[in-house]
Parts: C-alpha cells; structure tokens; sequence
C-alpha cells in the first residue's frame, strides 16, 4: 500500500469536507444576519428598499366574524320577472336571463356606469358589486356582497354580464346564495399592513410595483353540498411597473395565502 498516497488522499477529502462544512455554516450565518435585519427593519422600508409603492388605508374594522349562507335554488314560481328579459334555469342554480331587445349600457369608461345597469337591469342586481371588465371579451364579472364585503371567485356567488360591439347588454347568467348569517363569535383581523407583508415575504410582490388597493371581503372556507362557511378576506391589488394589474388574497384571520382556482371558478359561457 503506498502511504503517501493514501495521505494524500485523505487531506484531500479533508480539505473538501472542511470547505463544504465553512460554506454550510457561511451560508446559515447569512440567512440569520438576513433574518435579524428583516426583523429590525419595518416593512415600509423594506418595501421602500424594493420601489414598492403603498400607502395603508387601513379599515375601521379590527374584528369581523364568518359568515355561512347556503346556495340559492332557482325556481321560476318564486322569481319577480324582469322587464324585456326571458329566464331560463340551469342545473336549479345558476340563471341564465336573456334580454328581449339588447339595452344600451352607456360609456363603460365612466365609473358606476355598469353597476348602475345591474342595478336596474338585473334580478336582485343590487347583491353584486362590480370586481373586473374584460373590454376584449365584452363582459364584467360582479361578486355578490355581504356586509357590504365581497365574496370572492365563488361561483355559486357570481354574476357576468354580456354586451355587444353597440355596448348594448344582450344577455347576463348569475348564481348566488341566501341565508346569509354572521357567526356570533367574532375573530381578531389582520391589519391590511400585515396582509402586504405576508406577500412581501413569500416574494409575491414585484419590484417598482404599486399596491393600488386594499379591501376586505370573504374566500369560502368550508365547502359543504348546499351551505358553505366564508372567511374574512383581505383582497390585494398590484399594478406592475409594466401596467398590468394582479389581484392577491390572504385570509385576514390565519394569514395564509389564497390561490383561486380562477378558470374553474368563472361561470362558463354557453
């Protein structure tokens, strides 16, 4: 056995593992100095450091309960018809209304203008609130409201209104639920601040972006056959430095993360 050799060998893999065990203890080293400036640096600077735009406009609410509600059964024997409008029912829960002699709209650019048409056009229109326009595929989404707070991505809790190259609405399907109650205990919410931080540190939110808004509404909680539980929700909206917009949600009571099933969740056309 040649000895030199061997020793050669050895302080070879010593000299290796040496340099492996260093870089290991560098590399927690400067994930704990990381962790402390995180710690001993506010997320308003932090969010400075990174050209992240935002001003809080927190909400007067510091507690908020869940709601339950159970999904509307659409019956024609209980509907108040609408003028102008032929109904029709799908699968019980969802209604699909067309209108007789599409009616104009008005300039979808100025604000209130759609939701002043749901309002008088649509079968209990006041329930939604308006969330987003697709100006391409010519329609806007509405989510229905409870305590003044949307639901979000739910579909059996939606309503999509379709109009045509004249702005003329022609046609609009809606689902939504009834028996909307508020739990008796109430739960401590996370300020919209907090909210903003969680995707800060998930590396969510993109440098030179701007966090346009913050506003408060439910995710579905538990999914039971008929009744569902919702969960306060903060909704979060970035305008990327490119122009374009993104939507993200956390749980304003456990402050987790919301990943919507958006293409599942949007009521299909016909």
């Amino acid at each position: 056995m040649d000895w030199n050799k061997t020793k050669t060998i050895f302080i070879i893999v010593f000299l290796i593992l040496n340099s492996f065990l260093y870089i290991l203890y560098f590399n927690r080293y400067n994930e704990v100095q990381e962790l402390q400036v995180l710690g001993e640096t506010s997320i308003e600077e932090r969010l400075q450091a990174d050209n992240i735009r935002y001003e809080s406009t927190p909400e007067n609410t510091l507690k908020e309960s869940y709601i339950s509600g159970n999904i509307r059964m659409y019956s024609s024997k209980d509907m108040k018809l609408m003028d102008n409008q032929t109904y029709d029912i799908s699968g019980i829960t969802k209604l699909l209304s067309t209108f007789n002699d599409p009616v104009l709209i008005g300039n979808l650019e100025v604000s209130g203008v759609l939701k002043e048409f749901v309002n008088r056009h649509v079968y209990n229109g006041t329930s939604y609130e308006l969330f987003d326009i697709d100006v391409d595929a010519k329609k806007a989404v509405f989510f229905q409201v409870v305590n003044n707070r949307q639901i979000f991505f739910n579909q059996n809790a939606m309503l999509t209104l379709y109009w045509n190259e004249d702005n003329e609405a022609y046609k609009y399907e809606q689902t939504s639920f009834e028996e909307l109650e508020s739990f008796e205990q109430t739960e401590n919410l996370l300020s919209d601040e907090r909210a903003v931080e969680v995707l800060y540190q998930r590396n969510l939110l993109k440098p030179n972006s701007t966090i346009t808004m913050t506003s408060l509404g439910y995710s579905t909680l538990v999914q039971l056959t008929e009744t569902q539980v919702f969960a306060p929700t903060w909704r979060v909206r970035v305008e990327l430095q490119n122009g374009l917009k993104e939507d993200y949600f956390v749980n304003a009571v456990e402050g987790k993360i919301i990943e919507f099933n958006k293409e599942s969740e949007e009521i299909e056309e016909d």
